[in-house]
């Protein structure tokens, strides 16, 4: 964000449950080159992992059910972001955006048709309008913390039942919580694009029409060695103007991990590379049966 929006001001606030010294120094070197401010806030997670998680979400999708809440009485409006967002054009027009009497602000999950699927499997008709994606709300602090939407929230994912129907987990549930709460945005401001879209020759990138915010949804992320393509080049682009820019791309470590890396290495015509990510693959799977 700071990259393209230098002339603003900006105070970041970063919920994790770990941190190193390194990456701890290196936003202090952040700080000092965009003369930005930003807090780390480490998180007690013994509550939010009874939550339901699987292999592709884990207990960190629940942090901004505390996000919110944090910053009730600290200040009446803020900008969440999921960490595989990045920002590709000035987001000023976001600071004028008047919520009204909605709750939050966000963008519509791909089409009617996703939303009218997930109203039946919610039990929820009102979803039919509109389904948001929760990776960028800008969230009226106030009126989430009036209307105990994290309270809420988090009794529906401790339904048996009602988890039961999830597919998105904390997506699902927050927008059961919010129906006709919600000011849908224009889809520039999340802007979803999965680096796997690679592999069936979608190669449409969508940094256009002024795109603001592009979100790397599914399981291969830009900062993985495997997903080098021109869809990633803004965030090597961004990394190598960073305190991270001689931090290596994250190698394969998990066997979901080996297989996509694989599919990717095969795409690209690396073929030693797709016969070692295999191996690597069916050896870590044996490995952890």
């Amino acid at each position: 964000m700071l990259y393209f929006n230098k002339i603003y001001t900006f105070h970041f606030y970063i919920f994790t449950d770990t941190i190193s010294e390194c990456d701890l120094k290196k936003f202090d070197e952040l700080t000092s080159c965009y003369n930005t401010k930003i807090t780390i806030l480490l998180i007690d997670t013994l509550q939010l992992k009874k939550l339901p998680t699987n292999k592709l979400w884990s207990h960190a999708i629940y942090f901004r059910f505390i996000i919110a809440n944090y910053f009730h009485n600290k200040t009446n409006k803020i900008l969440y972001l999921d960490s595989d967002i990045i920002c590709s054009g000035d987001i000023s027009e976001l600071f004028d955006i008047d919520l009204n009497q909605h709750i939050i602000a966000a963008v519509a999950d791909r089409d009617q048709y996703l939303w009218k699927k997930r109203a039946e499997m919610l039990a929820t008709p009102e979803i039919a309008n509109g389904y948001f994606n929760s990776g960028v709300m800008l969230i009226d602090t106030d009126k989430w913390h009036k209307n105990k939407i994290t309270e809420k929230t988090i009794n529906i994912l401790l339904d048996d039942k009602t988890k039961a129907k999830f597919v998105f987990y904390d997506q699902d549930a927050l927008n059961i919580s919010l129906v006709n709460q919600v000011l849908f945005l224009d889809k520039k401001f999340n802007t979803q694009f999965s680096i796997n879209y690679e592999l069936k020759n979608k190669t449409l990138f969508p940094i256009i029409n002024n795109v603001k915010f592009i979100h790397y949804i599914g399981p291969t992320k830009p900062w993985n060695i495997w997903s080098e393509y021109p869809s990633t080049h803004l965030f090597m682009t961004i990394k190598k103007n960073s305190p991270w820019k001689t931090t290596p791309l994250i190698a394969a470590s998990t066997s979901n991990q080996y297989r996509y890396s694989a599919k990717h290495m095969f795409n690209k015509k690396k073929y030693i590379y797709w016969l070692l990510n295999y191996l690597y693959y069916f050896v870590n799977k044996a490995l952890h049966k």
